[in-house]
């Protein structure tokens, strides 16, 4: 089966020996012969560098990068995302590991950015719908609107969910190029990217599209903590004053 288009997820790993559903990013590379995986091991104190080791011997179309020391999980995905730019992949994204977003909703996503060609980024939205298992925490939730709004009024980016974790991208030269400085930032590095994508030269209305997730649900053992969600408005502030200056 193909999905239409080469594509690789870079999959962050922090301490995921317990929660990595190792057989479902199996499945789904040996079910869909344009699927790649790349787990980036972020200097993690478990076995998971020796559980994506085993899962790259099942696969050659699964890759692993070894991190060390941890560095976090922006930084994990900038080196990532440029170890993908450097090679043959049309599409290249990020997913988390442990699969808040099922990689059934891939398909989706990969739609908008076969059907339109002037899109290059596609990012999952956690929009509670009738019909739709959007399972979420109410606290991140309605921190989550507030977060969007600052976004909104910040850098005039509109979107409704800046923070999702599942994102691919056209390996365009401006894409590539957004990664291959590290971020100012840890939690909220997806709006840095954004800002740099926008400065790039064409405004994130114009080649950017939001897809309703169908599914996604809040998977124990998170990494985030409640505080993180009170460093937002500094994180967010550290980035305005890095690309725009004291306004």
């Amino acid at each position: 089966m193909s999905l239409g288009i080469s594509t690789i997820l870079v999959v962050p790993c922090y301490n995921e020996k317990q929660r990595l559903d190792g057989s479902a990013f199996l499945d789904w590379v040996g079910n869909h012969d344009d699927l790649s995986i790349l787990f980036v091991n972020d200097g993690s104190t478990d076995d998971t560098a020796g559980v994506i080791d085993a899962l790259a011997e099942k696969s050659d179309r699964i890759h692993t990068l070894n991190l060390d020391p941890n560095g976090g999980k922006a930084e994990a995905v900038r080196r990532g995302m440029l170890w993908c730019g450097e090679r043959d992949y049309q599409v290249s994204g990020y997913w988390d590991a442990d699969l808040s977003t099922p990689l059934a909703e891939l398909p989706a996503l990969l739609d908008s950015l076969i059907r339109h060609n002037h899109i290059d980024v596609v990012t999952g939205a956690r929009i509670k719908l009738v019909g739709r298992q959007i399972i979420r925490n109410p606290f991140r939730h309605y921190s989550g609107r507030a977060f969007a709004t600052a976004v909104s009024i910040l850098f005039g980016i509109e979107m409704y969910d800046t923070q999702c974790g599942a994102k691919l991208f056209r390996n365009t030269p401006d894409v590539v190029e957004a990664f291959k400085t590290p971020f100012h930032t840890k939690w909220v590095f997806d709006v840095e990217l954004l800002v740099r994508l926008s400065l790039a030269g064409r405004p994130i209305p114009d080649r950017l599209a939001e897809v309703p997730l169908q599914e996604w649900k809040d998977v124990a053992g998170t990494k985030m903590k409640p505080t993180d969600f009170m460093k937002a408005p500094l994180e967010l502030l550290r980035i305005h004053l890095a690309y725009f200056g004291p306004s």
